[in-house]
Order: structure tokens, then sequence, then C-alpha cells
């Protein structure tokens, strides 16, 4: 079997700047995009990836759609566009054709992006010269694993990918490992990541928070104890890590663990196997240590506050998260994650202005995600503004009320045809309203293609664009 690697450091900025991205097909149906994305609209990404870049447009998202264009010409087409957050972006459409000479699909993202505020390239300059010169001889970015994302786990950085790489090479081994990181950067999920990837990922996963258990309670809360050990005890009780059987035990905050418990947990993890206080009969260990901290317990160990030799034994595999303010990209999926979370939450439909997620990315979160997960919370909960509400699709669109337009202009419509395109078209935009502006479910309930919708909207501004003159 391929050794486990033993080290994954990588406290350096990635040297990488958020950007769109859209993956269409040929009728401009959105097949890939990201968090990056999503976040510049205002919209989850889920809602994102149901809707054709021109149902985008329709509803005032974007100013118009290079992707469309880049389709319809079958050539590169780039240029800047102005998204309803406040955005400026400049995006090139590359149109991928097959040997006929059809479009079969259309990548279209973004280089150089402005919002209200300075540039956000300006903003990701703070990285160090260093840390540039550093990150140009990383490798192509590794793609983030599926059940990373389905796990809930935010990897768009090269430094998180790398760690989920890592995650996913040790997982099926038993070998003790010890994450590394700031309070809040996430290591008790990525230790819940493992597990989940290990081939006891039906096991259970325990875990111990060390700076929370009294040093009196300490070993009973492990090995657990038999009746008689204590005055009133009147029963067994089974320790952490008989309760881990199968599965993880997680020693979060592990330097806080008590000298005297250092020496009993070395002593258990060398022999693999402890016995109950009180008991004389040795009960064999089955489950895997996995332990976090936030302090450099390279250091205490040279203070004399940590064992040494319990500090070998538990990082086989150590793994270093680097703290949020030098993952920007990471920043951007946790945003977006939490905006998205909070507003089911909340029934909330807030939406992350231009200038807002411009000063989020320059903060240095000393709380990391934690922090960055209880700001977005409050954020959404004291928003009384409204004005991060995105406009309805008929403001958007017309700009004034369709019915009393028709009303008023009864005289000037020439033909029952076109005061037939002219209410089908209100009814269609009523439709993909109720729908959530999902043209395809919007369709299936009119019982038409879906590029009749577009023939029929469309027909409706020719219409009234004729009207207005």
């Amino acid at each position: 079997m391929p050794r486990p690697p033993h080290t994954s450091r990588s406290s350096r900025s990635d040297g990488q700047s958020p950007s769109t991205l859209f993956v269409t097909d040929a009728q401009g149906n959105i097949l890939i995009s990201n968090e990056f994305t999503a976040l510049t609209l205002g919209i989850p990404l889920e809602e994102l990836l149901r809707h054709n870049v021109q149902d985008l447009v329709k509803s005032g998202y974007y100013s118009e759609s290079v992707t469309m264009k880049a389709i319809h010409s079958r050539q590169k087409v780039s240029q800047y566009i102005h998204t309803i957050q406040g955005f400026r972006v400049k995006s090139t459409a590359v149109p991928i054709i097959d040997n006929t000479g059809e479009v079969q699909l259309v990548v279209t993202s973004s280089s150089g992006y402005r919002g209200v505020q300075p540039s956000l390239t300006s903003v990701m300059a703070t990285v160090s010269t260093a840390d540039k010169a550093d990150a140009g001889n990383d490798k192509l970015p590794l793609p983030t694993s599926a059940a990373a994302r389905a796990s809930g786990v935010v990897a768009e950085s090269l430094a998180m990918k790398q760690i989920i790489q890592v995650c996913d090479q040790i997982a099926s081994y038993d070998s003790k490992v010890l994450i590394l990181g700031e309070s809040g950067t996430g290591k008790s999920v990525i230790a819940k990541y493992i597990h989940r990837q290990s081939s006891t990922w039906n096991g259970p996963f325990i875990p111990i928070n060390c700076a929370a258990i009294p040093a009196a309670v300490f070993e009973y809360e492990l090995f657990g104890y038999v009746r008689g050990v204590m005055p009133g005890v009147n029963e067994d009780k089974q320790g952490l890590f008989e309760v881990a059987h199968g599965g993880v035990l997680f020693f979060d905050e592990i330097a806080e663990l008590p000298l005297d418990m250092q020496a009993k947990l070395l002593d258990v993890l060398e022999r693999g196997e402890f016995r109950r206080t009180g008991s004389t009969e040795s009960v064999r260990m089955h489950c895997r240590i996995i332990c976090a901290t936030n302090r450099d317990l390279w250091n205490m160990v040279k203070q004399g506050q940590f064992r040494e030799d319990l500090y070998y034994r538990i990082s086989v595999i150590p793994i270093h998260i680097p703290p949020l303010r030098s993952r920007k990209l990471d920043l951007v999926g946790l945003i977006s994650s939490f905006i998205s979370h909070f507003n089911h939450v909340y029934g909330k439909q807030y939406v992350l202005p231009a200038e807002q997620f411009q000063s989020m990315l320059t903060e240095p979160w000393h709380g990391n995600a934690r922090e960055l997960r209880n700001y977005i919370e409050r954020l959404i909960i004291t928003d009384q503004t409204g004005l991060h509400q995105p406009p309805p699709v008929e403001q958007v669109s017309d700009w004034f009320a369709l019915d009393h337009f028709i009303q008023a202009n009864r005289s000037r419509i020439a033909s029952l045809k076109d005061y037939t395109a002219l209410t089908e078209g209100r009814y269609i935009r009523q439709m993909l309203q109720s729908c959530g502006n999902n043209s395809t479910e919007a369709a299936r309930q009119l019982g038409i293609d879906r590029s009749a919708i577009y023939r029929k909207l469309k027909k409706m501004e020719e219409i009234l664009e004729k009207l207005r003159d």
C-alpha cells in the first residue's frame, strides 16, 4: 500500500482571486457554476444552477449575457457587464465547437471585477510577495472532491484542497492524526470528514473537549468504572473509549489534558488496551484516535507542559489548517454558505451587496469561520432596510404595470395577434415568478417548450418597444 503523507502544512495564502464561472449548454442552460458567481448575484448556488443565463438577464441580475453572444456568434466574446449587486465583471465566454461547427458548451469566466468600492484585484493584492512567489510554484489547482462538497466542507482554496486530498489518502488507515489550527478554522469539521471517508464511517464519532472536563472526573469519563469503586456507585459505567468502539474518539483541545491523564492516555495508546477504574480486567481499544489543538504543542513540550512521548504518539499524521484570512477563496465559499443557511433558518432573502462583500474580504477574522458565521447571522437578523432584497421581476423588466399599459394603449394595439402576444407574455412572466425564475419548471407547468418561453417573451418586448416609441 502507498505510505500516507506525514504532513500537510499550508499556511501560506493561495495567491488566488475569486472569479465567476459559468459552463452552459448550447441553449444557455447553466450546467456548472461556483459560489462566488452566486454571491455576486445574491442567490444560492443551487438555485443558480436551475437557471438559464437568459433568465438572469430578463430578471435583471445581469445587464446582458456574453454567453448568449458567444452562442450566437460562435466566437469568443469578452466585455464588462454589471450585476444586480453592484459588481462590474469583465466576462469572457469561449464556445466549444464540435466537428460539425455547432456549439456544444460555453465556458464563461471573469478576470478583473469591480464593485462600488476599490477593485477586488487590489483587495487581493494584500498577499505578500513571498506568498505570491511560493504560490507561483504550485501545481495546477486540485479539484474539490465530491465527498467534501457533500459533507459541507468548503474547500475552494488550494490549501484546503490539499488538506482534503491528504484526508482522502489517510482515511482508510488507523494512523493517529493531529489537527492544528487557530480557533474556529474547522478542526472538528476535518476530523468528522476523515471519519466519514473511512471504512468505519457507520461507527460512532465521539468528541471530547479536554478543556471542559474537570480533572477529578477525567479518568472516569475516559475509562469508565465498575460498581463499588466509590460510595453510592451501584452499577458499571462505560468510558468514552468503549463508547467509541468501532469509530473515532476525537480529543479536541488536547493541549488542555492534565499531565497525569497524559501519562495514562500514553499508556493506553502504547498497549492498545485499558482498564475501567476499579477493575483488573483489560479491555481492548477498538477506536481511532484523532486529536486537535489551537496551541503550539511543540512549544508546550519544550516548556514541560506537554509530554514529548505523547506528542510523538498522537502526531503520526499532523495536518495544519491555515487561518481563514489567508484563504480568500474559502472565505467566499463560507460567506455564500452561511448566507444561504441563515436565510433559510430565519425566512429571509438577504443578499450581500458588493461594498459589504469587499469589506468582509479585508477583515482579519481572527475567530475564523466561527466569527464569520456569527457575523453573518447578526447581519441577516439586524437587516431592517429591505434594500438587500432582489427586485421583483416585473419591476426589473417592465418598470410599469403591464395591465394598465395595455388598457391605456388598447387603441394602438393593431391586431388580436399583438394583444394575444402581450397577454401571453404577461402570463409567462407571472408563471416564471411563481416558479422562482426556473424556466424549465415554468415551461412544464405551461405545457410548452422552454424555447417557446423565450420566443414569446421576445415577441412581447418587441411590441412593447413599438408602443413606447
